[in-house]
């Protein structure tokens, strides 16, 4: 019993380690490449209504409510469709990106990431807890004689 137990507090150990270090390099690197800042739109108006708003807009105005109705601030995306962002004429520093919320349309948010990474880092801690316990349990016990029967 004592090997089973020395073999799943080293698979706990094995685990803790590459479960604190791996998701959040993952995770950076997942952001840097597939990441993108955009306001999401709600309801984006037809091409009519735009150009129609375009006419009307003077600089200085925001520019997100020309496209549809902004929801939020600024956040960061992962993998954002090609076919729904926008990069608008009037500020080309912006970038919108179209959801429809009457279809629960939700793009995966950079934040929702990086709370299961939290997540993850929470699990790994609590293996690499059990690890050292066992450890110091061993190392309490001491040696104890050999049982012969």
């Amino acid at each position: 019993m004592s090997r089973i137990r020395d073999r799943i507090a080293k698979v706990a150990l094995i685990l803790g380690v590459a479960g604190s270090l791996a998701p959040p390099v993952a995770a950076a690197l997942l952001s840097a490449a597939s990441g993108r800042t955009v306001i999401l739109v709600a309801t984006p108006n037809s091409p009519d209504v735009v150009e129609a708003n375009r006419a009307l807009w003077t600089p200085g105005e925001p520019v997100a409510p020309l496209y549809g109705t902004p929801v939020g601030e600024p956040m960061r995306i992962l993998f954002a469709d090609p076919t729904r962002i926008i990069v608008p004429k009037e500020d080309p520093s912006l970038t919108l990106y179209t959801v429809d919320k009457t279809k629960a349309e939700n793009p995966l948010q950079e934040r929702t990431m990086w709370f299961a990474v939290r997540m993850t880092l929470y699990a790994s801690g609590a293996l690499l807890a059990a690890a050292l316990l066992h450890y110091l349990w061993r190392r309490l016990r001491g040696p104890q004689a050999a049982v012969t029967e």
